[in-house]
């Protein structure tokens, strides 16, 4: 083998395998399967995927289903969420005519929204405690300390969580950590959000 034929060899077989490399590269084959959220395409925060969700295994609350015929409890909260500094929407009609709470017009789940605004209808036949996240149940999405939807806690982010009366605004006196496991009260403001660590 000349010289010159084996510099071509060489050179093909380098190119035929820098061609594979930049191939697998653009189908993500390099990524190691955990997206950082904090990385963003377009400026969009991106969420990882296949993650375990708390909707998995559901509060038993967020399977009933409401008749309407005298309600012990009717109350309101709003719900705020933020990711990254941006305001989520709360989706309409979460909790009406899904495949557990269906038929008449009022058959809907304890927990529920009408429309876009983030408002939360709570509403129970009988007395009792709803925790917050019997409504992400419903949603069928992910809640708790550990994250948001498909967004973890890491090195670079964390959860955090506000609870405050009509006229007054999240500050750390009305920070609070039980997440999925709070209480609902009537009139609340409740602020979620997935941000960069304040450091």
């Amino acid at each position: 083998m000349t010289n010159e034929t084996r510099f071509w060899t060489i050179f093909t077989g380098l190119s035929v395998a820098l061609l594979v490399a930049l191939l697998a590269y653009d189908a993500g084959m390099f990524e190691s399967g955990e997206a950082s959220p904090s990385s963003s395409v377009n400026d969009e925060v991106q969420p990882p995927v296949n993650l375990a969700s708390t909707a998995d295994d559901p509060d038993p609350l967020s399977t009933e289903c409401l008749d309407h015929d005298g309600l012990a409890r009717h109350d309101h909260v709003t719900l705020e969420i933020h990711v990254d500094g941006v305001q989520q929407t709360v989706e309409s009609n979460i909790g009406i005519q899904t495949e557990v709470c269906y038929g008449s017009e009022n058959n809907m789940h304890a927990v529920h929204t009408h429309d876009t605004s983030g408002r939360l209808h709570i509403e129970l036949n009988e007395a009792g405690d709803v925790p917050l996240g019997v409504f992400f149940d419903i949603w069928g999405v992910h809640f708790n300390e550990t994250g948001i939807f498909d967004y973890r806690t890491n090195s670079t982010h964390e959860m955090a969580m506000y609870v405050y009366q009509s006229g007054e605004v999240a500050t750390e006196d009305n920070r609070v950590n039980s997440f999925d496991e709070y209480l609902i009260l009537n009139g609340e403001t409740i602020e979620v959000h997935y941000r960069p660590k304040i450091i």
